[in-house]
């Protein structure tokens, strides 16, 4: 053993198999306990490591500098690595640590297991999973007054990106500091591979419960046609997935029972390994339509359109709002390409998808090298690619309260700086927003800004759910046609085009269309579809719980909806998607109100 230092002379690493392990593969390396000559790169090449690792910086910035603020009071720093445990980043306040320290956990240092021994960073690269180290655990004894806590990066393509690590003095408590590593590690992870999906793939999310389809927690998968092409740490794991099935394993393989159709709503699975899962298939987005387009012929407040126009003609700011998949979008749309700014670009943002430490850059556009991982050439950002046209800002009601400040005095003054800029720019735009959420009731618990809310919401239009369309059986017919079912000579038969326009369809227009384009999909031409063709989950009611989602339950709506079906029980209980038993009880409770 060198430098008279063993693993059998330190009880607790000798008991600890990964520690045990470790030691023995750092004596293995030749290294010495006591070396004070620490491995680090040239300054020249740094560069070009940063350079090839920007994928990793992108995704990860947002959740670590979180992390940092989340450490703060324990006087320790998040550390970026790649793959080969070079540090490409540090983020927090170094000045607690003693000098040695911050300089070895610098960019440019390397702490892989072979150079440095027992480390977080290099041991959880050696067993490509999460570590912690404590102190004298380090096998180099000038890194023996530090904590370290890590966790392996993963790429989409399932192969190790990098290290996520937490570093500190020794001497403070450290009992969650591992937990918080691997569930940022987890967020970044999964901000990548949702990120990293292309126009022309399949994107696949399987959960244990249905309420966790589009949680932190799915496990994911991306098809390029039937192949599988990526996943998840947590797919990887659940399904016994191998890197090297990657580019050759089929969706039939994987999945023998399942047919790759996209599906509107999560629907129950059962894997070769005989795993229960629930899951969404998202076909690929050049073959769905980038917005929710209603057909106009049937689309509600058509006589709004022409004052809507005048409004935006005139610089009037409007507020679009109503539940997810009303059609929104579509509407905004429309009015850009019937006012005066259509010679300009209508651009879209969604404040609700970008992460919040993104939005600023995405907004006002960024000068070249103003924060690690930015592009080399800049960006403009959406406002300025909005000069002379129309910025429609989606979900307005999730901007972060910091930056509706500065929102507010772009649309006073008409300027625009990016940062890590002094020069501003003059912009002429209109602006839309959207919002499913009731913008007042965010002013009164103070989440949103009353000015800007006042700047934003000079005219408001409200788009009712489909379920309160006046004729959405005329409305289900149309769009029908639009999609081609007529073309094929596909006919939906009355009782069924009756049974879909009674849904109550919490997910509106959207939903509506992605259930047409299953029908669609597994229909032959000239066919005729009734009620069985439907899928499962529609064939019957919701169950009551889902209508709290849009409060299809309260008395109000009750009353007029019997007061529509005349009294009638059953067809009353099917449009509100209830059992008949539930609305006695519900219905007796309201007339005796």
């Amino acid at each position: 053993m060198l430098g008279n230092q063993s693993v059998a002379s330190t009880p607790e690493i000798a008991l600890t198999p990964l520690l045990n392990d470790s030691w023995l593969r750092s004596q293995l390396y030749g290294l010495d306990p006591k070396a004070g000559d620490l491995p680090r790169i040239p300054h020249n090449e740094l560069a070009d490591k940063l350079a090839n690792n920007t994928s990793l910086q992108q995704f990860a910035q947002p959740v670590v500098k979180a992390l940092a603020e989340k450490i703060a009071a324990k006087q320790s720093v998040v550390v970026l690595s790649d793959a080969s445990g070079l540090v490409l980043n540090n983020f927090g306040d170094l000045s607690a640590l003693q000098k040695v320290q911050r300089f070895a956990l610098a960019p440019g240092n390397l702490w892989s297991e072979c150079g440095r021994g027992t480390n977080a960073i290099g041991t959880s690269l050696a067993i490509a999973d999460g570590c912690e180290i404590f102190a004298h655990q380090h096998y180099l004894t000038s890194n023996q007054d530090l904590y370290c806590a890590a966790m392996t990066l993963q790429a989409p393509n399932g192969q190790i990106a990098g290290v996520l690590d937490i570093s500190g003095p020794a001497h403070y408590s450290h009992p969650y500091t591992l937990s918080w590593v691997k569930d940022a590690a987890k967020q970044i992870e999964y901000l990548w591979m949702k990120q990293s999906l292309q126009p022309d793939q399949w994107l696949m999310s399987l959960h244990p419960q249905p309420q966790g389809i589009d949680s932190i927690d799915e496990l994911l998968l991306i098809f390029s046609d039937n192949v599988l092409i990526s996943a998840n740490r947590t797919a990887i794991r659940e399904l016994n997935l191998r890197l090297d099935q990657f580019g050759s394993l089929t969706f039939q393989q994987l999945f023998p029972l399942c047919k790759q159709a996209a599906t509107p709503v999560p629907l129950p699975l059962t894997t070769r390994q005989q795993q229960q899962y629930y899951f969404r298939l998202r076909e690929p987005l050049r073959n769905i339509h980038p917005v929710v387009r209603p057909p106009v012929d049937t689309f509600p407040l058509q006589n709004e359109n022409d004052k809507m126009v005048r409004l935006l003609n005139a610089g009037i700011s409007l507020c679009i709002q109503g539940e997810t998949g009303t059609g929104k979008e579509f509407v905004s749309r429309r009015l850009h390409q019937q006012s005066r700014w259509y010679r300009g670009e209508f651009v879209a943002i969604n404040c609700a998808a970008i992460p919040e430490s993104l939005i600023e850059s995405e907004l006002f556009g960024y000068q070249p090298g103003a924060f690690t991982g930015a592009s080399k050439n800049g960006y403009i950002g959406k406002i300025r690619e909005a000069d002379g046209g129309v910025l429609f800002l989606d979900e307005i009601g999730d901007m972060p309260f910091a930056l509706q400040t500065r929102l507010l005095r772009v649309l006073q003054e008409k300027e625009v700086a990016p940062l890590g800029s002094s020069q501003s720019w003059s912009v002429d735009f209109a602006v839309i927003c959207a919002s499913h959420r009731n913008l007042a009731q965010l002013v009164a618990n103070g989440e949103f800004r009353e000015d800007l809310l006042y700047r934003l919401q000079e005219f408001s239009l409200t788009l009712p759910p489909l379920r309160e369309w006046p004729a959405p059986q005329a409305f289900i017919l149309q769009l029908w046609q639009e999609m081609g079912g007529a073309r094929r000579g596909i006919q939906l038969m009355p009782e069924l085009s009756e049974q879909l326009a009674q849904y109550p369809w919490p997910g509106n227009i959207r939903q509506l269309r992605s259930l047409l384009k299953v029908l669609l999909a597994l229909a032959d031409d000239n066919e005729q579809l009734d009620c069985s063709c439907l899928p499962e989950q529609f064939q019957s009611a919701p169950q009551e719980e889902s209508l709290s989602i849009r409060q299809r339950h309260d008395e109000a709506l009750i009353a007029e909806t019997l007061k529509r079906f005349k009294g009638n029980i059953s067809k009353a209980a099917q449009a509100l998607g209830v059992a008949r038993s539930t609305l006695y009880r519900r219905g007796i409770k309201t007339k005796t109100q």
